[in-house]
Protein backbone atom coordinates (compact mmCIF):
# COMPACT_ATOMS: atom_id res chain seq x y z
CA UNK A 1 0.00 0.00 0.00
CA UNK A 2 1.47 3.41 -0.81
CA UNK A 3 2.42 5.57 2.14
CA UNK A 4 3.92 9.16 2.04
CA UNK A 5 6.26 7.96 5.01
CA UNK A 6 8.20 6.25 2.16
CA UNK A 7 8.59 8.98 0.28
CA UNK A 8 10.16 11.34 2.58
CA UNK A 9 10.96 11.86 6.40
CA UNK A 10 8.80 13.48 8.68
CA UNK A 11 9.46 16.98 9.19
CA UNK A 12 9.58 17.24 5.54
CA UNK A 13 6.27 15.91 5.12
CA UNK A 14 4.91 18.62 7.46
CA UNK A 15 6.72 21.51 5.94
CA UNK A 16 5.18 20.16 2.68
CA UNK A 17 1.64 20.67 4.53
CA UNK A 18 2.22 24.06 5.74
CA UNK A 19 3.59 25.54 2.36
CA UNK A 20 0.68 24.40 0.76
CA UNK A 21 -1.88 25.17 2.86
CA UNK A 22 -0.04 28.67 2.95
CA UNK A 23 0.09 29.07 -0.70
CA UNK A 24 -4.12 27.77 -0.48
CA UNK A 25 -4.36 30.41 1.88
CA UNK A 26 -2.19 33.30 0.41
CA UNK A 27 -4.28 32.79 -3.03
CA UNK A 28 -7.70 32.51 -1.09
CA UNK A 29 -6.77 36.02 0.68
CA UNK A 30 -5.91 37.71 -2.91
CA UNK A 31 -8.94 36.33 -4.56
CA UNK A 32 -11.18 36.63 -1.80
CA UNK A 33 -10.46 38.65 0.70
CA UNK A 34 -12.15 41.94 -1.00
CA UNK A 35 -15.11 39.92 -2.01
CA UNK A 36 -15.39 39.54 2.00
CA UNK A 37 -15.01 43.20 2.88
CA UNK A 38 -17.33 43.69 -0.23
CA UNK A 39 -20.17 41.68 1.53
CA UNK A 40 -19.36 42.98 4.54
CA UNK A 41 -20.65 46.32 3.68
CA UNK A 42 -23.83 45.22 1.79
CA UNK A 43 -24.68 42.85 4.48
CA UNK A 44 -24.42 44.43 8.27
CA UNK A 45 -24.35 41.40 10.21
CA UNK A 46 -21.74 39.62 7.63
CA UNK A 47 -18.75 39.42 10.67
CA UNK A 48 -21.07 37.14 13.05
CA UNK A 49 -22.82 35.17 10.14
CA UNK A 50 -18.66 35.03 8.55
CA UNK A 51 -17.19 34.07 12.03
CA UNK A 52 -20.05 31.97 13.20
CA UNK A 53 -20.04 29.69 10.16
CA UNK A 54 -15.91 29.51 10.25
CA UNK A 55 -16.25 28.53 13.77
CA UNK A 56 -19.02 25.79 13.54
CA UNK A 57 -17.45 24.45 10.21
CA UNK A 58 -13.82 24.11 12.13
CA UNK A 59 -15.47 22.84 14.95
CA UNK A 60 -17.04 19.87 13.19
CA UNK A 61 -13.55 19.09 11.19
CA UNK A 62 -11.57 19.81 14.63
CA UNK A 63 -14.00 16.77 15.63
CA UNK A 64 -13.00 14.63 12.75
CA UNK A 65 -9.28 15.29 12.65
CA UNK A 66 -8.92 14.46 16.36
CA UNK A 67 -11.11 12.14 16.28
CA UNK A 68 -8.73 10.37 13.48
CA UNK A 69 -5.68 11.19 15.30
CA UNK A 70 -7.37 9.57 18.33
CA UNK A 71 -8.16 6.03 16.19
CA UNK A 72 -4.97 5.79 14.20
CA UNK A 73 -2.88 6.29 17.50
CA UNK A 74 -5.15 3.41 19.03
CA UNK A 75 -4.51 1.12 16.53
CA UNK A 76 -0.93 1.70 16.51
CA UNK A 77 -0.81 0.79 20.38
CA UNK A 78 -3.06 -2.38 19.45
CA UNK A 79 -0.23 -3.20 16.63
CA UNK A 80 2.44 -2.55 19.51
CA UNK A 81 0.88 -4.82 21.63
CA UNK A 82 -0.32 -7.56 19.38
CA UNK A 83 3.70 -7.94 18.27
CA UNK A 84 4.47 -8.04 22.37
CA UNK A 85 1.87 -10.45 22.70
CA UNK A 86 2.72 -12.82 20.26
CA UNK A 87 6.23 -12.63 21.38
CA UNK A 88 5.47 -13.68 24.80
CA UNK A 89 2.80 -16.81 23.22
CA UNK A 90 6.04 -17.95 21.29
CA UNK A 91 8.50 -17.66 24.60
CA UNK A 92 6.18 -19.65 26.47
CA UNK A 93 5.79 -21.93 23.58
CA UNK A 94 9.47 -22.74 23.25
CA UNK A 95 9.45 -23.45 26.90
CA UNK A 96 7.43 -26.15 26.91
CA UNK A 97 9.61 -27.74 23.33
CA UNK A 98 12.38 -27.37 25.36
CA UNK A 99 11.22 -30.01 27.31
CA UNK A 100 10.38 -32.85 24.74
CA UNK A 101 12.12 -35.26 23.69
CA UNK A 102 14.87 -35.84 21.17
CA UNK A 103 14.41 -35.54 18.06
CA UNK A 104 11.86 -33.63 18.40
CA UNK A 105 12.29 -31.27 20.37
CA UNK A 106 15.75 -29.74 17.93
CA UNK A 107 12.98 -29.90 15.27
CA UNK A 108 10.88 -27.52 16.71
CA UNK A 109 13.17 -25.37 18.93
CA UNK A 110 14.93 -25.04 15.39
CA UNK A 111 11.24 -24.00 13.54
CA UNK A 112 11.20 -21.62 16.32
CA UNK A 113 14.45 -20.27 15.91
CA UNK A 114 13.49 -19.89 12.48
CA UNK A 115 10.41 -18.21 12.85
CA UNK A 116 12.03 -15.17 15.09
CA UNK A 117 14.60 -14.85 12.11
CA UNK A 118 11.79 -14.83 9.41
CA UNK A 119 10.27 -11.55 11.64
CA UNK A 120 13.36 -9.92 12.17
CA UNK A 121 15.25 -9.86 9.14
CA UNK A 122 12.50 -11.00 6.15
CA UNK A 123 9.26 -9.60 7.53
CA UNK A 124 9.77 -6.29 9.01
CA UNK A 125 11.68 -4.92 6.16
CA UNK A 126 9.13 -6.12 3.83
CA UNK A 127 6.26 -5.02 6.10
CA UNK A 128 8.35 -1.18 5.70
CA UNK A 129 7.96 -1.15 2.29
CA UNK A 130 4.12 -2.11 1.97
CA UNK A 131 4.32 -5.36 0.90
CA UNK A 132 2.59 -9.11 2.38
CA UNK A 133 4.46 -11.52 3.49
CA UNK A 134 3.71 -15.24 3.54
CA UNK A 135 6.56 -17.25 5.88
CA UNK A 136 5.48 -16.44 8.81
CA UNK A 137 2.11 -18.96 8.15
CA UNK A 138 4.15 -21.26 5.90
CA UNK A 139 6.62 -22.04 9.35
CA UNK A 140 3.14 -22.48 11.82
CA UNK A 141 2.04 -25.03 9.56
CA UNK A 142 5.30 -26.83 9.75
CA UNK A 143 4.70 -26.10 13.46
CA UNK A 144 2.01 -27.46 13.58
CA UNK A 145 2.31 -30.38 11.72
CA UNK A 146 5.47 -31.51 13.60
CA UNK A 147 3.50 -31.16 17.19
CA UNK A 148 0.67 -33.23 15.85
CA UNK A 149 3.25 -35.92 14.48
CA UNK A 150 4.78 -36.29 17.74
CA UNK A 151 3.65 -39.58 19.51
CA UNK A 152 3.87 -39.40 23.17
CA UNK A 153 5.44 -42.65 24.68
CA UNK A 154 5.31 -41.79 28.50
CA UNK A 155 2.21 -39.94 30.71
CA UNK A 156 5.30 -37.28 30.82
CA UNK A 157 5.07 -37.00 27.08
CA UNK A 158 1.08 -36.86 26.96
CA UNK A 159 0.84 -34.02 29.32
CA UNK A 160 3.89 -31.81 27.29
CA UNK A 161 1.77 -32.23 24.64
CA UNK A 162 -1.50 -31.43 25.42
CA UNK A 163 0.34 -28.22 26.92
CA UNK A 164 2.24 -27.37 23.56
CA UNK A 165 -0.89 -27.45 21.70
CA UNK A 166 -2.69 -24.90 24.13
CA UNK A 167 0.26 -22.87 23.45
CA UNK A 168 0.50 -23.52 20.13
CA UNK A 169 -2.94 -22.33 20.17
CA UNK A 170 -2.16 -19.18 21.78
CA UNK A 171 0.36 -18.40 19.45
CA UNK A 172 -1.44 -19.28 16.59
CA UNK A 173 -4.48 -16.64 17.49
CA UNK A 174 -1.94 -13.59 18.67
CA UNK A 175 -0.07 -14.71 15.18
CA UNK A 176 -3.42 -13.99 13.19
CA UNK A 177 -4.25 -10.92 15.28
CA UNK A 178 -0.43 -9.18 14.80
CA UNK A 179 -0.73 -9.97 11.00
CA UNK A 180 -4.01 -8.06 10.39
CA UNK A 181 -2.37 -4.66 11.50
CA UNK A 182 0.53 -4.81 8.61
CA UNK A 183 -2.42 -3.75 5.98
CA UNK A 184 -4.20 -1.33 8.51
CA UNK A 185 -4.59 2.10 7.66
CA UNK A 186 -7.19 4.76 6.93
CA UNK A 187 -8.67 4.35 3.92
CA UNK A 188 -8.42 7.10 0.73
CA UNK A 189 -11.53 8.46 1.01
CA UNK A 190 -11.22 9.30 4.67
CA UNK A 191 -7.46 11.08 3.73
CA UNK A 192 -9.35 12.78 0.80
CA UNK A 193 -12.28 14.10 3.09
CA UNK A 194 -9.41 15.75 5.32
CA UNK A 195 -7.73 17.34 2.65
CA UNK A 196 -10.57 18.61 1.15
CA UNK A 197 -11.80 19.75 4.70
CA UNK A 198 -8.82 21.86 5.39
CA UNK A 199 -8.53 23.21 2.09
CA UNK A 200 -12.27 24.47 3.17
CA UNK A 201 -11.48 25.96 6.31
CA UNK A 202 -8.68 27.64 5.35
CA UNK A 203 -10.49 29.39 2.55
CA UNK A 204 -13.48 29.92 4.44
CA UNK A 205 -11.30 31.78 7.03
CA UNK A 206 -9.84 34.00 4.49
CA UNK A 207 -14.03 35.38 3.79
CA UNK A 208 -13.72 37.42 7.46
CA UNK A 209 -13.08 40.63 6.92
CA UNK A 210 -10.36 42.61 8.04
CA UNK A 211 -8.38 46.00 8.13
CA UNK A 212 -5.34 44.50 6.96
CA UNK A 213 -3.94 42.02 4.79
CA UNK A 214 -1.60 41.39 6.75
CA UNK A 215 -4.50 40.52 10.07
CA UNK A 216 -5.93 37.60 7.51
CA UNK A 217 -2.73 36.54 6.85
CA UNK A 218 -1.97 35.93 10.40
CA UNK A 219 -5.01 34.28 10.81
CA UNK A 220 -4.81 31.93 7.90
CA UNK A 221 -1.07 30.80 9.12
CA UNK A 222 -2.66 29.84 12.94
CA UNK A 223 -4.93 27.91 11.51
CA UNK A 224 -2.85 26.34 8.64
CA UNK A 225 -0.14 25.33 11.24
CA UNK A 226 -3.05 23.66 13.20
CA UNK A 227 -3.85 21.27 10.72
CA UNK A 228 -1.03 21.00 9.29
CA UNK A 229 0.60 19.63 12.55
CA UNK A 230 -2.28 17.41 13.42
CA UNK A 231 -1.98 16.11 9.57
CA UNK A 232 1.32 15.11 10.36
CA UNK A 233 0.85 13.28 13.45
CA UNK A 234 -1.96 11.17 11.96
CA UNK A 235 -0.08 10.50 8.84
CA UNK A 236 3.35 9.49 10.93
CA UNK A 237 1.24 7.03 12.94
CA UNK A 238 -1.00 5.64 10.35
CA UNK A 239 -0.11 2.32 8.99
CA UNK A 240 1.83 1.01 12.33
CA UNK A 241 4.23 -1.57 10.29
CA UNK A 242 5.57 1.46 8.27
CA UNK A 243 7.44 4.68 8.22
CA UNK A 244 9.55 6.42 10.75
CA UNK A 245 7.17 5.64 13.76
CA UNK A 246 6.54 2.14 12.71
CA UNK A 247 5.97 -0.09 15.38
CA UNK A 248 9.50 -2.15 15.93
CA UNK A 249 10.75 -6.05 16.11
CA UNK A 250 12.43 -5.41 18.89
CA UNK A 251 9.74 -8.33 21.20
CA UNK A 252 11.02 -10.67 18.72
CA UNK A 253 14.63 -10.06 18.87
CA UNK A 254 14.22 -10.01 23.04
CA UNK A 255 12.83 -13.01 22.69
CA UNK A 256 15.09 -15.01 20.17
CA UNK A 257 18.19 -14.13 22.40
CA UNK A 258 16.29 -16.38 25.20
CA UNK A 259 16.32 -19.25 22.73
CA UNK A 260 19.07 -21.86 23.63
Amino acid sequence: MWSWNQLMPGWLLFLIFLIVFLIIGVIGIWLLRGRGKKLSEAEPKWLDLSTHTVSVTGTLYALLLVLTALTVYGTYSQAGLAVATEAADLKALHNVVSEYPEPTRSELKGLLNEYVNFMVNEAWPAYQRGEDVDGDRVLEEQISHTLLGFTPSSDKDQQLSGLALSEFEDWSKSRQIRSTFSTTALPPTLWFTLLIGAVAIILMSCLIPTRTRTGSLVLVSAIAGMISLLLFVVERVDDPFRGSMNVSAGPYETVGKTFD
